[in-house]
C-alpha cells in the first residue's frame, strides 16, 4: 500500500514533561533513569501497570523474554493489541515497537511507534511519543490521532502521578495560639510546639514555648509543594520531660482554599480546643510556555495544579452520566433510581451522603422541552443585546452606584423604585416581609437569644427588653453561616439582626432596624444601629450590606436549593419508581414534578458543580462551605415540621396575624393557599380511599413512602402512611412546597438581585476597625467586579422566566374527579382576584405590590 504524504507523515502525537522528583529515598543524578527503568523493562510487568492504567494486563509471548523481536500483548477491557519490540536503547531510554495491523474504527497497517525519554534539567524528563502508519482511508486520520493520543497521554499522566513534581513552595509562619486545652486536665502548664505535616513531605517542627498556655512561636517554616500535595496538618504537641509527648490538638488546611502567590492569614479552630494563628504563602514555580492542544487547556486553567487528578476523576463521572443519558435518549428511556451523593474527591471529609438522595443517571424523559430551551436562549440574547449599550449608559449615568445601575436597561427590566430606595432602612426591613427570603424573620420572645451588647438598644424610646415584652421585637439569626469555612478573598459574617415594630402616627406600623451585630466574639462585639448612621453612615450602610450577603447566601443555598430543590427530588423519583401511571396519587402529583429532576441535574453541574461550581466566584461561601451548611442544617430538618403552618408557628406567626406585623404578605397569601390546597387534597383523598384501612392496604403507596424515607433520606417523611389524615397532611405539604413555597423563593430573584449593591452575594472587604468612618470608595471596592455583576444579573434573569404551567392551569384531577377540580379552580381564581385587588390598592398608595403567590404567577412545580 502506497503511503500518502498528505495524511501519513511522521508526527508527534504528544510531548509532555513528566517530573520524576521523589521523596528523598535515593538521590538521582539522572532522573530519566528511574522513569526509563519503570517503562523499559517489561519483564517487570506490574511496574508498568502502575502508571499505564489503560491496560488491564501486559504479557510477553513465549519464550517470555523482553528482548528485541519479542511479542508483547497489551490487553484493554475491549481488545488486545499485539506489538513487536523492534529495538530498544536502555542507556538512552528509547524503544521502538511495530504493529502489523490494528483495527479500531479504521484499519491501521505497518504501525511504527517510538518512545523516547530525555533528561531536561535536574528534575524533569521529557517523554515523547511518535508514530507512523498506513491507514485504510484518509478520512480516519483525525479519529486515529485522537485515539492514539489518549493512549499515550494515559501513560504520561500515569508517570506524572507516580513521580510527583515540585510545583512550588509553601512558606508557613506559625504565629500564636490561645485557649489551648490542657491534656487530661493536667495541673502543670504545657510546653507546646507545633508539628507541620504536608501529606507527601517530611514533618517539620517549631521551637518549644515552655510553660505557656498561650504560646507565641512566630516561626517561619518552608515546605515543598508537589503535584500530590492536597492538605497540611498542624499538630500541637506538649513536650514532656518524662514519657511520650502528648497531642494537645490538631488543625487542618486544604491547599485549594489558599490564594497562590499571596499571603493568607488564617485563624484555625484547633480540634481539641483553642485557636491557632498562621500565615501561609504558597509560591508556585513559573512554568515554561508549552504549545498545547485546545482540549488540554482545562487542566491548565486550574489554579492549583495538584488538584488535576481530582478534577479528572470528577469529569470522568460527569462523562459517564452523559453517556448514560445519551444511551437512554436513544433507547427506551431510563429507570428512575436514587443514589446517595458521593463525597467530593478533593474534600473527602465532607459527608455528602447525609444529604437527600439524587436521581442518577438523569432519565431521558426529564430533559427540558425544546420550547423551554428556546426561551432560555431568547433570555440570553436579551441580556447580550442589552450589554451593547452598557458603555453609553456608563458615560451618561451619574452617581456613586451608576456602574451597577448601568448594567440594567434596554431589554433588561429596571426596578426604578429599588434604585432610589435600596439603601434606606425602610426598604431594608420591607424585604424581610416581601422580598426574596421571607423565611428567616422570627418573633423574639426569649431574652437568652439576645446578645448582651444589644440589650441596651432603643427604639421609639423603648429598650430591647421592653420591646420584647410588648411583642414588638423580631430577630434574624444567621447562625448557619458559622459552619462555612473561611476562604481567602471572601469576607462574610454570621450576623444577628434585631428589628422592631415601629408605630406610625396614622396608626399603621412597619418594621425598623434596632441593631446589627456582625461578629460573635467572646469579649466584645460592635453593634451598628440607626444612631451609628448619624456619625458613621458608611459603616452603617456596609453593616447592612454584610447582613444582605449572609441573607443572600442562606436564601439561595439553604432555603431555595436545599429545602425545596433537593428535598423534593426523592419524592419525584419515588413517584415514578413505585406508583404506576394510573394510580390516583401518581395522577395527582405528576404535574407538580414537571422539570424538577432536570433542573436539579442542571444545578448540580453548574451552581454546585464538583468541578467548576458557580458558587465559588459568585457567593461568599465556597462550594465546601455550601455543602457544609446544607449538611449541618439538614441534620435538623424534618419534612412534617417544615409544613407551612408548622414552620410559621415555630417562628411566631399564625394565620390570625397575632404577631401584629403589617405587610407580611408571604404569611397572608401563604395561609390562604395552604387552606385551598388542603381542601383540594382532602376532597381527593376522600374520593380515593374509603377508610384508613384502605390507605394502609395500598401497597404501592407504602412502597412510595419507604423509598422516600429510606433510600431517599428525606428526614421526617413517614415510612408508612396508615391514616387518611396523615396522607392529607403529606400530600398538602408536598404540593405546597413544590409550587407556592418554591415560587415565593424563586420569583423575586431578579427584582432584588439585579441591583447587586442591594443584595450582594459576596463582599471582598471586612468591616473596618477604628473610630473613624470608612471611606465610600472602600465599599465600592468591596462589591463584585463588573464581570461577576453581569453573571449575577444574567442568572437572576434566566430564573425569572414565566412558568409554562401556572397554578391556574392545573388540570390533574379534571378528568378523574371533576367536582374536586372545579371547586379548587373556583377558589384559586377568587384568591387571584383578591391578591390583584390588594396589589392595585397598594400601588395607588405608592406602596410595593406582592404578586409572587398570585396563582397566575405560581408555578405548579419546581421548574426553574
Amino acid at each position: 500500500m502506497k503511503r500518502s504524504p498528505e495524511w501519513n507523515d511522521m508526527y508527534a502525537l504528544g510531548i509532555r514533561k513528566a517530573s520524576t522528583s521523589q521523596p528523598p529515598v535515593e538521590k538521582l543524578r539522572d532522573p530519566s533513569k528511574t522513569c526509563g527503568r519503570l517503562f523499559g523493562h517489561l519483564d517487570r510487568v506490574l511496574e508498568r501497570l502502575k502508571f499505564w492504567k489503560i491496560f488491564d494486563n501486559i504479557e510477553i509471548e513465549a519464550p517470555g523474554n523482553d528482548v528485541q523481536g519479542c511479542i508483547r500483548v497489551m490487553a484493554t477491557p475491549k481488545r488486545k493489541v499485539r506489538e513487536r519490540l523492534e529495538w530498544r536503547d536502555d542507556d538512552n531510554h528509547m524503544e521502538a515497537i511495530g504493529k502489523k495491523e490494528t483495527k479500531v474504527k479504521f484499519a491501521l497497517y505497518d504501525v511504527y511507534e517510538t518512545v523516547a525519554m530525555t533528561t531536561v534539567g535536574k528534575k524533569e524528563t521529557e517523554v515523547k511519543f511518535e508514530a507512523t502508519f498506513d491507514l485504510s482511508t484518509s478520512l480516519g486520520l483525525s479519529a486515529v490521532q485522537k485515539s492514539q493520543k489518549g493512549v499515550y497521554m494515559s501513560c504520561i499522566n500515569g508517570l506524572q502521578q507516580l513521580f510527583p513534581s515540585e510545583v512550588g513552595t509553601l512558606e508557613v509562619v506559625v504565629g500564636s495560639a490561645s485557649d489551648l486545652a490542657r491534656r487530661n486536665k493536667s495541673l502543670f502548664t504545657a510546653n507546646p510546639y507545633v508539628v507541620l505535616a504536608v501529606n507527601d513531605s517530611r514533618p517539620v517542627t517549631t521551637k518549644i514555648c515552655r510553660h505557656s498556655p498561650n504560646p507565641d512561636w512566630d516561626e517561619r517554616l518552608t515546605v515543598p509543594i508537589t503535584s500530590r500535595t492536597k492538605c497540611m496538618v498542624f499538630t500541637i504537641m506538649d513536650r514532656k520531660n518524662v514519657g511520650q509527648d502528648g497531642v494537645m490538638g490538631t488543625a487542618m488546611v486544604s491547599l485549594d482554599e489558599l490564594t497562590s502567590n499571596k499571603e493568607n492569614q488564617l485563624s484555625l479552630d484547633v480540634q481539641g480546643g483553642g485557636t491557632l494563628n498562621v500565615r501561609l504563602y504558597p509560591k508556585m514555580h513559573d512554568k515554561p510556555r508549552e504549545a498545547v492542544e485546545q482540549d488540554d487547556k482545562l487542566v491548565k486553567e486550574i489554579a492549583v495544579p495538584f488538584l488535576a487528578p481530582v478534577f479528572k476523576a470528577e469529569l470522568d463521572a460527569i462523562k459517564d452520566e452523559f453517556i448514560n443519558l445519551v444511551t437512554a435518549f436513544m433507547g427506551s428511556g431510563q429507570k428512575y433510581e436514587l443514589r446517595r451523593p458521593a463525597r467530593i474527591q478533593s474534600h473527602p471529609d465532607v459527608p455528602m451522603e447525609e444529604l437527600p438522595a439524587e436521581c442518577v443517571p438523569l432519565p431521558a424523559a426529564e430533559l427540558f422541552s425544546p420550547a423551554k430551551f428556546g426561551v432560555h436562549i431568547e433570555k440570553i440574547m436579551d441580556f447580550v443585546e442589552s450589554q451593547a449599550g452598557l458603555n453609553v449608559r456608563l458615560m451618561e449615568g451619574q452617581g456613586t452606584w451608576n456602574p451597577w445601575q448601568a448594567q440594567l436597561g434596554r431589554y433588561m427590566p429596571v426596578n426604578e423604585r429599588l434604585i432610589k430606595e435600596w439603601h434606606t432602612d425602610e426598604e431594608f426591613c420591607r424585604q424581610y416581609l416581601q422580598g426574596t427570603n421571607p423565611m428567616v424573620l422570627t418573633a423574639c420572645r426569649d431574652k437568652s437569644r439576645i446578645p448582651a451588647e444589644m440589650l441596651e438598644l432603643k427604639g421609639q424610646g423603648k429598650t430591647t427588653l421592653q420591646l420584647m415584652e410588648e411583642n414588638r421585637l423580631f430577630m434574624v439569626d444567621y447562625a448557619p453561616m458559622l459552619a462555612a469555612p473561611k476562604k481567602p478573598g471572601k469576607c462574610f459574617y454570621a450576623p444577628i439582626l434585631l428589628l422592631y415594630k415601629e408605630m406610625l402616627p396614622d396608626g399603621d406600623s412597619r418594621l425598623n432596624i434596632l441593631g446589627i451585630q456582625l461578629t460573635r466574639d467572646k469579649i466584645k462585639n460592635e453593634v451598628y444601629s440607626p444612631e451609628t448612621a448619624k456619625t458613621h453612615p458608611n459603616k452603617y450602610l456596609f453593616a447592612k450590606m454584610h447582613v444582605m450577603v449572609a441573607d443572600s447566601n442562606i436564601h439561595e443555598l439553604l432555603y431555595h436549593l436545599g429545602y425545596t430543590h433537593f428535598t423534593m427530588e426523592p419524592i419525584a423519583v419515588s413517584l415514578h419508581a413505585n406508583l404506576p401511571p394510573d394510580h390516583p396519587i401518581h395522577r395527582l402529583l405528576l404535574p407538580h414534578f414537571k422539570d424538577t429532576i432536570g433542573i436539579n441535574h442542571l444545578g448540580r453541574h453548574t451552581l454546585v458543580s464538583r468541578v467548576f461550581p458557580l458558587v465559588e466566584p459568585l457567593f461568599a461561601v465556597s462550594i465546601i462551605g455550601t455543602y457544609t451548611i446544607l449538611i449541618n442544617e439538614y441534620r435538623k430538618y424534618n419534612f412534617m415540621d417544615m409544613a407551612f403552618p408548622a414552620e410559621m408557628k415555630r417562628r411566631g406567626f399564625d394565620e390570625s396575624g397575632s404577631d401584629g406585623l403589617q405587610g407580611y404578605f408571604y404569611r397572608d397569601d401563604g395561609f390562604q393557599l395552604w387552606n385551598i390546597y388542603k381542601t383540594y387534597v382532602t376532597g381527593f383523598v376522600d374520593k380515593t380511599y374509603a377508610s384508613d384501612q384502605t390507605v394502609t392496604a395500598d401497597q404501592a403507596l407504602q412502597r412510595f413512602c419507604q423509598m422516600v424515607e429510606g433510600p431517599g433520606q428525606l428526614h421526617g417523611f413517614p415510612r408508612e402512611i396508615s391514616t387518611k389524615r396523615l396522607l392529607i397532611d403529606c400530600l398538602t405539604n408536598i404540593i405546597f412546597t413544590v409550587s407556592a413555597q418554591h415560587s415565593a423563593l424563586n420569583l423575586p430573584q431578579y427584582d432584588y438581585y439585579s441591583l447587586v449593591p442591594n443584595r450582594p452575594f459576596n463582599l471582598s472587604q471586612w468591616m473596618t476597625d477604628g473610630a473613624n468612618d470608612m471611606l465610600e470608595s472602600t465599599i465600592l471596592d468591596a462589591l463584585p467586579p463588573p464581570s461577576m455583576t453581569a453573571l449575577v444579573i444574567l442568572l437572576a434573569y434566566l430564573l425569572n422566566i414565566k412558568t409554562e404551567t401556572p397554578l391556574v392551569e392545573l388540570s390533574a384531577l379534571q378528568d378523574l374527579y371533576p367536582d374536586v377540580h372545579d371547586q379548587f379552580m373556583k377558589q384559586i381564581y377568587c384568591l387571584s382576584e383578591e391578591i390583584k385587588a390588594r396589589n392595585d390598592q397598594l400601588e395607588t398608595e405608592g406602596k410595593v405590590p406582592y404578586a409572587y403567590l398570585d396563582p397566575n404567577n405560581v408555578a405548579i412545580s419546581i421548574d426553574a
